[in-house]
């Protein structure tokens, strides 16, 4: 016999964003290093957008991202959109490859300096 726990549902999406709050404390300095060179795409993004991308790197969904920023679902919906023109990318997966590839990138820069 297994004894479930009842929780209601407000107290279990609480408990599931415990970790959340981590992209809003995201400085956008972090991604554009003053000895590093970065690449022009993401030279060219806003603050928000910056975080919005760590957001979706970080497998989040739309929601989440909104709720650690403080901003409305559709405004995040609305930088996607901004940042899939401003990186000629089709979807959110191609977002997340993009920006795995240019953390990938100033990591191994980083590591050879």
């Amino acid at each position: 016999m297994s004894l479930a726990v009842l929780v209601p549902a407000k107290v279990r999406s609480t408990w599931e964003r415990e970790d959340m709050g981590l992209i809003s404390r995201i400085e956008p300095s972090i991604f554009r290093n003053a000895g590093q060179p970065v690449p022009a795409v993401f030279a060219e993004l806003t603050p928000t957008q910056l975080k919005v991308l760590h957001g979706v790197h970080s497998g989040l969904l739309n929601k989440q991202i909104a709720f650690d920023l403080g901003i409305a679902e559709a405004t995040v919906k609305a930088h996607m959109t901004a940042l899939m023109r401003k990186l000629n990318v089709r979807n959110r997966t191609q977002v997340a490859i993009v920006a795995q590839a240019a953390f990938w990138a100033q990591q191994e820069e980083a590591e050879a300096a």
